[in-house]
């Protein structure tokens, strides 16, 4: 199902269209999610970027780094894919930081992570979801990775991400929350941590075609900082 729909998308973004695009329901209505020109650096989201490894058959968003990945998400919605996001390429990696705010562990939740997955047609038992697999370090050098079981063909993948759209939201007013924002959350505490300072991510496509092959980096925010 994944493969197959990144060929329509794909079609889609090259010819200039807006893929997908439909109106959002629920707590998806009439809320802003773009930030455009307003200064984000106050907010709780990656500040830079330590690493960038793309695989095979990335290219899409190379221009627009680091900046496409900083900063809160770019998102459309639930049905509607943002293309505001870097591709990694087939096992292409990147690790951001968030300069001087640290994740640390509290009650549910610490970091979410934005890609560009969406309900197609509106339907959320239809996902469009291209997965990767998220590692946490308090130094860049040695990592703690969430496991990630990436085999069903239908979702759910708790511990990847990749899979759950981003939703409408004003990261200015509201505090971030995955309930709210949409997102793949991660919890330091499932692997052993209480703080970390840098989120590495990893595709974990077998294949795809140039030049957005892979996992669709939009943004990483953290839940809570200090």
């Amino acid at each position: 199902m994944r493969r197959v729909l990144v060929i329509g998308l794909l079609l889609s973004a090259c010819a200039g269209e807006d893929p997908l695009v439909a109106d959002d329901a629920g707590i998806d209505a009439g809320v802003v999610a773009d930030a455009g020109s307003r200064d984000t650096s106050g907010l709780p989201y990656a500040r830079g970027v330590v690493q960038f490894d793309p695989g095979p058959e990335a290219g899409f968003g190379q221009d627009g780094m680091p900046s496409v990945v900083l900063g809160p998400p770019a998102s459309r919605g639930a049905s509607s894919g943002s293309l505001d996001v870097v591709s990694l390429g087939i096992g292409g990696t990147l690790v951001v930081e968030f300069g001087e705010r640290a994740i640390v562990d509290g009650p549910g939740a610490d970091f979410v992570v934005f890609e560009n997955a969406f309900w197609v047609g509106g339907d959320s038992t239809e996902v469009f979801a291209e997965l990767g697999e998220v590692a946490v370090s308090t130094d860049a050098v040695s990592w703690h990775t969430f496991p990630c079981d990436f085999e069903p063909l239908i979702g759910p993948w708790p511990g990847c991400a990749g899979w759950r759209p981003t939703y409408f939201y004003d990261p200015f007013v509201l505090p971030l929350d995955p309930e709210v924002s949409g997102g793949d959350p991660f919890d330091l505490a499932d692997v052993g941590l209480s703080e970390a300072r840098y989120v590495r991510i990893r595709d974990l496509a077998r294949d795809g075609a140039a030049p957005s092959a892979g996992f669709d980096l939009d943004a990483v925010g953290i839940v809570h900082a200090r």
